[in-house]
């Protein structure tokens, strides 16, 4: 049995001539599918998402970055001993005297003392400069003792000074057309604070009849030591930076290659 009051709500549906879902038969229902769906004119339908994609350009985008980062980085590096040269400037007396004056003038050695151990200073003077741009590299003997004195001083800055040496060795003065070599290799002093960084030296005494003396870096550049006084001396940017073998020409000029950076 119908219910009266549900008769009556029925009259008040404002739907209630719909057929819903509808039917294959419905003539409105099929009008409506027959239209063809355009978007309208300057609408564009939302493309699907594709996480790969999207996730592999977050990735191009974050590899962009880090590549400019590290490229900002490295222009902003100062090469270290930048104004180096191959070949020693040519430096008046007076100024070089000026360079040496930091380096002071005493090898330090460990003797016997009536207390026990005390540190003692042999005399010692300049007798190389070797000046490469900002730097000045100094060779200083004495009576049984030397030192070598790395002097950095850049236009209006006060100087830095690394010194470094013996005492109580030998220092038999070498036949006229031979090489000796005191010191040799990476300076352990230059791979402490203070300095811009490694470098190699090799100096020590010459004979008579040696006029010049060039070595070769590791790099195949070709570098010119000083020579002045019985004595030789040369240093490069970079650790182990020079190979062992250097050309030595004599005042008769006739050359011959030497081994001066071999072990002891």
């Amino acid at each position: 049995m119908r219910s009266p009051m549900l008769d009556e709500l029925a009259e008040l549906d404002p739907a209630r001539e719909l057929r819903a879902p509808g039917h294959a038969d419905d003539d409105a229902l099929a009008r409506i599918l027959a239209q063809p769906r355009v978007a309208p004119a300057g609408e564009r339908r939302p493309a699907a998402r594709r996480p790969g994609r999207v996730a592999a350009a977050a990735s191009a985008a974050a590899a962009v970055a880090v590549a400019v980062v590290v490229t900002t980085v490295t222009l902003d590096s100062p090469a270290a001993y930048a104004s180096w040269t191959p070949v020693p400037d040519a430096v008046p007396e007076a100024e070089q005297e000026l360079r040496t004056e930091q380096c002071g003038a005493g090898a330090a050695e460990i003797v016997d003392g009536p207390d026990g151990p005390v540190v003692q200073d042999s005399p010692v003077e300049p007798v190389l400069v070797d000046v490469r741009g900002d730097y000045t590299y100094v060779v200083m003997a004495g009576e049984g003792a030397y030192t070598e004195c790395f002097v950095t001083a850049p236009a209006d800055e006060p100087p830095t000074v690394v010194t470094a040496g013996a005492a109580g060795v030998d220092l038999p003065a070498p036949d006229a057309r031979d090489l000796t070599t005191l010191q040799r290799g990476t300076a352990s002093w230059s791979e402490g604070d203070g300095t811009e960084g490694a470098l190699t030296s090799a100096f020590g005494q010459a004979g008579d009849d040696v006029a010049a003396v060039e070595l070769t870096l590791t790099s195949g550049e070709r570098v010119e030591a000083s020579v002045a006084d019985g004595w030789w001396a040369v240093w490069a940017p970079g650790g182990a930076a020079l190979a062992a073998r250097a050309e030595v020409t004599y005042t008769d000029g006739t050359t011959v290659m030497t081994d001066v950076m071999a072990g002891p």
